[in-house]
């Protein structure tokens, strides 16, 4: 491939350069009315693509993963406060599965959709840091209930009452480790933590 001269290049610009600016200047209605429609035109596009998309989610033609991502970001991550263990580890158990749906097609596909992959992936770790933060917190908040009442009865654990008879067998007993260990490995606390809210300290 030959390359041209820079100095080619210098002539053409002397040469319609100023051209060119004179025909702008002459001509500004009419290039700015032409620009205006592109941008109107750009404005159809996008008004196209959501009725396109609404079309879409009317006819159950939405990914059913998509759907799921829109469910959690609309419904689900603002109703986590309502939820119980059960619900919430079933949250984590499905977007698990979705992410690792998502690296088996990555692994199929060719490296151009990589990019879209590891979006995808991101936006679902982020859902999922939430569902997990909110479980670890709400565990954390029923054992201290329990260890403060030992009457209580936790409907938050329903589903899970083998964390609450561990719970009550480690508090039964004089040393205060292994309820600090337990407790840490479920909550994802730190001892010092526990032993400040739990006053566990022997």
């Amino acid at each position: 491939m030959s390359r041209k001269p820079i100095g080619t290049i210098k002539e053409a610009f002397k040469k319609y350069g100023p051209k060119a600016g004179k025909f702008i200047k002459d001509n500004r209605k009419e290039i700015f009315a032409t620009v205006g429609t592109f941008g109107a035109g750009g404005e159809s596009i996008k008004k196209y693509r959501e009725k396109k998309k609404e079309s879409n989610k009317a006819e159950g033609k939405l990914h059913y993963r998509k759907e799921r991502y829109n469910l959690y970001k609309t419904k689900i991550l603002t109703e986590l406060d309502s939820q119980n263990r059960n619900e919430l580890f079933q949250y984590i158990l499905e977007i698990e599965q979705f992410i690792q749906q998502i690296k088996n097609e990555e692994k199929k596909e060719s490296g151009v959709k990589k990019p879209i992959h590891e979006k995808r992936i991101k936006n679902w770790n982020d859902i999922l840091i939430q569902i997990k933060d909110k479980m670890s917190t709400k565990d954390y908040l029923e054992f201290i209930k329990i260890y403060n009442n030992p009457n209580y009865k936790s409907e938050y654990f329903k589903g899970f009452e083998g964390h609450v008879e561990k719970f009550k067998k480690l508090n039964n007993v004089k040393k205060t480790d292994d309820l600090l260990k337990y407790i840490a490995e479920i909550t994802n606390r730190t001892i010092d933590q526990i032993e400040k809210d739990f006053s566990l300290i022997d």
